[in-house]
């Protein structure tokens, strides 16, 4: 590769031991996947929070031994527990006391205590075609083809690297030859109505992901209308059902504001057409459609944003969570801090809401809770559930979470696709 004279100044330790072992990391990277050149990052999102082993633990810990720290702002990405309520979801305090030290050492090395899979509402927000090293698949996705950002889909520990550098290799989806769509994805006989439900955008994410696999697709026929919370149900669920970095939305995605943008200028190598009947098709592969029972609805995969908290409370009317059910909901602390301020957090609680940060819901100890049968209205929750719980989860939309949980027995209302 072609390295600056910072570069060289990274490997031969002018700027710690720290920045010399993720420079000498990432370096080596570049070359092996034929990188021309390193470039400068501005944000990273740390996913080697996650705990996965204790050799990622002790690499970050070793980092702080060294003397490193973060030379760019630094996003912590969730991780297994609530660290303030891990008692009431019933984790192992062995478990607590590593994620005290993960917890330790990553804020040692200047990372914020974020501790969301959605830092882009938690105050992280790069601008359009900033380069930036992000990890996590849905947050990737989401900056990538919403934002507009640059990263590669980082894994843990490649993220400390970037974090200590400030530095990645010029490659994949950092360059913009990389982020064109190969293939385009066509709604037919939809009606506009269909878009008002919430579901359908984790529905055709999952769609989105079964078609294109680990390749650049473009959907066209989505309403220039869709919020925001959709498109991010959209982004985790898709990278979930497929190897998706990075979508494009025609006349929604900023490089997509047409068809030709979206390719280029150049032709689909294919071209799909995704009917209602091609969403209840792809929705009986990702939901139970004959639960035994169901004694746990979660929400909140990827973390709730406050216009979600504020549809949940609404949704609950002042009703309660059945006493045969579990309801958790899982934000990011930015937002369980203002909702203490004005008052929702208290008015779900008082319906029997369990609300949790810092943790990821299918991480949860399932197997001390002893539950029959789980109802998510997130797709991404819906594709993992199984090889994380034993338990194929029941999908829904968020109201139909709210109703099975106030009844205390499965709801599923009828949608306009099927």
């Amino acid at each position: 590769m072609n390295l600056t004279d910072y570069d060289k100044s990274l490997l031969n330790g002018d700027h710690g031991e720290a920045a010399r072992i993720g420079a000498s990391i990432l370096t080596e990277l570049g070359d092996n996947m034929g990188a021309e050149k390193m470039i400068s990052i501005s944000m990273v999102h740390d996913d080697s929070a996650w705990y996965s082993g204790l050799a990622a633990v002790e690499f970050a810990e070793h980092l702080v031994e060294q003397g490193g720290k973060f030379c760019v702002p630094t996003s912590l990405n969730s991780c297994l527990m609530d660290l303030e309520k891990w008692q009431e979801q019933r984790f192992d305090p062995e478990l607590y006391a590593i994620h005290k030290r993960i917890e330790k050492a990553h804020t040692s090395l200047g990372a914020s205590a974020s501790w969301t899979c959605a830092p882009y509402f938690a105050g992280f927000v790069p601008r359009f075609g900033e380069q930036v090293a992000w990890a996590e698949s849905n947050a990737t996705n989401y900056v990538n083809s919403i934002i507009g950002a640059r990263t590669e889909r980082y894994a843990g520990l490649l993220d400390l690297c970037a974090g200590m550098t400030g530095r990645v290799p010029y490659q994949g989806l950092h360059c913009p030859e990389n982020r064109k769509a190969e293939v385009l994805i066509k709604l037919e006989g939809f009606k506009e109505d269909d878009f008002l439900d919430d579901a359908i955008y984790d529905m055709l994410g999952y769609v989105h992901g079964e078609i294109v696999g680990d390749r650049i697709g473009a959907m066209e026929g989505l309403p220039l209308h869709s919020k925001i919370d959709g498109l991010k149900r959209f982004s985790a669920t898709s990278a979930s059902s497929g190897g998706v970095g990075l979508f494009h939305l025609i006349g929604l995605t900023p490089e997509a504001q047409t068809l030709e943008m979206a390719f280029h200028g150049e032709k689909p190598k294919d071209v799909v057409i995704v009917t209602p009947e091609r969403l209840r098709e792809s929705e009986e592969r990702m939901s139970n459609s004959n639960p035994k029972e169901i004694n746990l609805v979660t929400v909140g995969c990827p973390h709730l944003s406050h216009a979600e908290c504020e549809s949940l409370i609404k949704t609950f009317a002042g009703r309660k969570v059945h006493t045969s059910m579990e309801f958790w909901a899982f934000t990011n602390r930015c937002n369980k801090q203002h909702m203490e301020k004005n008052g929702m957090y208290e008015a779900l609680r008082r319906c029997g809401v369990k609300i949790y940060t810092d943790g990821c819901p299918m991480s949860s100890p399932f197997d001390r809770w002893n539950f029959n049968g789980i109802m998510s209205n997130s797709g991404k929750f819906s594709t993992y559930c199984f090889s994380y719980s034993g338990i194929k989860p029941v999908y829904g939309s968020l109201e139909d979470c709210v109703e099975t949980a106030v009844a205390g027995k499965m709801h599923r209302s009828v949608k306009s696709w099927h």
